[in-house]
């Protein structure tokens, strides 16, 4: 005949439950806060006194009995939701956040004594003490939960009780804590990221060393936010700070703005395998961008701002990003928070046992991950066209301006902020318009100037290349710009090439011994030997385009002129220097001449490569 048999719970579960499985702080604390909530509490005290090591916990809820404290909080796997999980929302309608009932054993896993103190309107005063060195030796001695008979708790949690000015709640001393030496601002920023439940109940309170957590905490954060999108339906405390941020969205490139739409995820559809029924489900919240991506760094700890996951208040998922993983560089800029409520429904938990993740397959999950994909690739290209607006860096992945805008863009922008920093501070607001004119205009003619620079330089090691090596292989009309005494090598050359568009010099006057006086100048202003500015490879260096494009070839009766290497700009080299002298002059081109110096220019640079790599040339 068969005997009877049960289950025994061996110690060493709570150790993976609660010791192994919460290994963060703000976890801990979140536990605590989450608890309070749940038990309708309007007020949550935090206090850490680092120099004992020791954090309190106090809060006005409804308290538990004696009873209570076995059945409930020390019974491993309770769940206020019941059986089934129908029950939903706590007496004064606020929705549970807890559900499997292993939560509290976080609390085991940062500190070396938990005492836990609590009361009812009915009932007195009741309370334990969870030692991390009892468990330890429990765990050794392989004992069952039903071996292990806990202690009271500590007086000073029954005084920490006592403080309170209501009939209930519960209060939580842990001894030996184990903080990780996180800074009390970093603490009070991630306690208002992680628990803005002051911001779905009024009267629900969190304070830290006897000062109220509230939206002021992320007052760094807000300050460093540049841009900001909402859904539609989210309005709260945080996001009212954001205005400047929302804004700046629809203001900066009106035509060209990108709002949110309402957003609602439908998942009672036949691609959905074996998923209750259930009602379509909103998502609210916001995405915001800071300046730089060193701004989502929270009080100068590792820690980030993130884009996060929000079920009811509580963050259920940090960095839902590295679920829609891009190359697009504004990920490297955003935070906020996504809160789908409607993940938390009867009949199913989507959440992991360490309530710091969504299961993977829940159907909603996997619908409000699809649906942030195509928001976040519409906001990503949004911020890009921002940021070229404004003259910063943006994504050079997509096609909204070339590399080269974007890279003069950068340069004139940092250019200016050197210059803007010199100025009174009291003096930049009155020349905040005329330096961002320049700044645009500068942008706009350092790309022509990089361009004009690189082909008239590629110009003359093509002619270096062609066998223009030094003074007595020039034309006799360039040696006679250049020297003093010109040394022609044949009458051939004498003469520039009559078929070109640019025609023959001006009489001698107009020729100027140019290496000789431009030396003598360097000279006399104390520019020579190791101080010399002009960097000058061959005296090449000394002619301006124009005269670099009378040269003749020395192969030929005609001459290497500018039909031979750049047969296509013979009858528009007028405008082209024409227009390369504009930028070189620091004036500022038109819509017109920009186009026009872009298609020369191009036309230019290509037609000496070809020349460059015909292999016929002699």
């Amino acid at each position: 005949m068969s005997q009877e048999h049960k289950f025994l719970i061996s110690m060493t579960v709570l150790d993976h439950l609660g010791r192994q499985l919460y290994r963060n702080f703000i976890t801990v604390i979140g536990e605590a806060i989450s608890n309070a909530w749940d038990a309708d509490a309007r007020n949550v005290w935090i206090e850490l006194d680092r120099s004992t090591q020791t954090l309190s916990i106090l809060d006005d809820g409804h308290g538990m009995s004696s009873e209570d404290l076995d059945d409930k909080f020390l019974k491993i796997g309770y769940t206020k939701r019941g059986r089934k999980g129908t029950e939903r929302r706590s007496a004064s309608g606020r929705p549970y956040i807890g559900a499997k009932g292993i939560g509290k054993l976080a609390l085991l896993s940062c500190a070396d004594t938990i005492s836990i103190a609590s009361k009812t309107t009915t009932t007195e005063p009741t309370g334990c003490l969870i030692s991390n060195i009892e468990l330890d030796q429990a765990i050794t001695n392989d004992l069952t939960t039903e071996e292990v008979t806990l202690g009271d708790a500590i007086p000073q949690a029954y005084e920490l009780l006592d403080k309170l000015t209501s009939n209930s709640g519960t209060a939580l001393i842990l001894n030996g804590m184990r903080t990780a030496n996180s800074g009390d601002e970093f603490l009070r920023s991630s306690i208002a990221q992680g628990f803005r439940f002051s911001l779905i109940d009024p009267e629900f309170h969190i304070y830290y060393n006897n000062a109220e957590i509230t939206v002021q905490d992320l007052g760094k954060l807000i300050s460093k936010t540049q841009f900001a999108w909402l859904f539609p339906g989210t309005k709260d405390d945080f996001t009212d700070q954001l205005d400047h941020a929302i804004e700046r969205c629809r203001n900066t490139v009106p035509e060209k703005a990108y709002t949110i739409p309402p957003t609602t995820l439908k998942t009672n559809n036949a691609e959905v395998d074996n998923d209750l029924p259930v009602e379509d489900i909103k998502i609210t919240g916001f995405i915001a961008s800071t300046n730089k991506p060193r701004d989502l760094h929270i009080y100068g700890s590792d820690e980030r701002a993130t884009l996060d996951l929000f079920v009811n208040g509580r963050i259920r998922e940090r960095n839902i990003l590295q679920h829609i993983p891009s190359s697009r560089v504004p990920e490297q800029y955003i935070y906020g928070q996504i809160h789908i409520n409607g993940l938390d429904r009867a009949g199913t938990d989507p959440f992991t046992s360490a309530r710091e993740q969504v299961i993977a397959n829940d159907p909603i999950y996997r619908a409000a991950l699809a649906e942030l994909k195509s928001i976040l690739k519409k906001i990503y290209d949004h911020w890009d066209i921002m940021r070229i607006q404004l003259k910063e860096e943006g994504d050079p992945t997509t096609k909204n301006a070339s590399k080269e805008t974007r890279a003069a863009d950068r340069l004139a922008q940092e250019t200016m902020n050197k210059v803007r920093d010199q100025f009174p501070v009291d003096e930049r607001e009155r020349w905040a318009v005329t330096l961002n004119d320049i700044v645009n205009r500068a942008s706009l003619n350092s790309k022509f100037y990089t361009r004009a620079f690189i082909a008239e330089n590629l110009l003359r090691s093509i002619l270096l290349d062609a066998g223009y090596q030094k003074q007595e292989d020039y034309p006799e009309h360039i040696q006679r710009i250049l020297y003093a005494n010109p040394n022609p090598q044949s009458t051939s050359s004498s003469t520039p090439p009559q078929s070109t568009a640019i025609q023959t010099p001006h009489s001698h006057p107009r020729w100027k011994n140019t290496v000789e006086v431009n030396r003598t100048k360097d000279a006399n202003q104390g520019y020579q030997g190791r101080t010399a500015v002009r960097h000058t490879f061959s005296d090449l260096d000394h002619l301006m385009l124009s005269d670099l494009l009378r040269f003749s070839d020395k192969s030929s009766s005609n001459g290497l002129s500018l039909k031979v290497l750049a047969p296509n700009s013979t009858s528009e080299i007028d405008k082209l220097i024409l227009l390369r002298n504009i930028v070189m002059h620091c004036c500022t081109l038109t819509q017109h001449g920009r186009s026009e110096f872009t298609r020369l220019y191009e036309q230019l640079s290509k037609e000496m490569i070809d020349f460059a790599t015909d292999q016929s040339r002699p």
